[in-house]
């Protein structure tokens, strides 16, 4: 008696049975639903949702500014304080003034040159005596008011020349220091008026026959 065996070819395909099959023995296969969750957090986690307003927060974030949104080049302009530059125009003022007004200083100087012209007439010494007692003392003060001028005018100018195109310098300065210069140059005319005797002439001495 012979055994015939017949072979019945497979045409159908299982999933499950060939996923049993490529699995590692003594290990359970994967369901295939587990394998496409796997795959999706392998590809990375979503990215924000962009809006018109930006980037959407991520989920559980907070915010931690609580406040109003402040921009970060809203920041307050730094101004110089202007310290030595408001000085240096009150000084230029200050200078302006006394060359119009004189100064201590200045008196002082005219009442030595008087007390020396006095001195020198006294005692018998040569010389012409208005000059003694009113030109030289009235040329000093001249000369020294002249000085102050030409400083309130140095000052004053340079400051501006400084300052002028600076937006930091506050305004009150550059006025004081166009006051400075303009008092100062007032005063250097007046000076140069007084030191040549353009104002008024120097006295002179009634001659023998008058």
């Amino acid at each position: 008696m012979t055994d015939e065996s017949t072979t019945t070819p497979r045409t159908d395909s299982d999933p499950g049975k060939e996923e049993e099959k490529t699995a590692v023995p003594g290990q359970s296969a994967r369901p295939v639903a587990e394998q496409e969750i796997r795959k999706d957090e392998a590809a990375g986690p979503e990215e924000p949702v962009t809006t018109a307003e930006g980037t959407a927060p991520a989920d559980g974030a907070e915010d931690e500014d609580d406040g109003p949104d402040v921009p970060a080049d809203a920041a307050p302009a730094r101004t110089g304080t202007g310290f030595g530059a408001g000085a240096a125009a009150v000084v230029s003022a200050a200078f302006g003034l006394c060359s119009l007004t004189g100064t201590s200083v200045g008196q002082m100087l005219h009442a030595r040159k008087e007390l020396i012209g006095q001195i020198e007439a006294s005692s018998g010494g040569g010389g012409d005596q208005i000059e003694a007692y009113y030109s030289v003392p009235w040329h000093t003060a001249a000369l020294l008011n002249g000085i102050f001028a030409l400083l309130a005018i140095l000052v004053g100018g340079l400051l501006l020349a400084l300052h002028a195109q600076r937006a930091g310098t506050r305004s009150w300065v550059k006025s004081v220091a166009l006051a400075g210069l303009v008092l100062g140059a007032v005063g250097l005319l007046v000076s140069l008026g007084m030191y040549f005797d353009l104002f008024a002439s120097a006295p002179e001495l009634p001659g023998p026959g008058s």
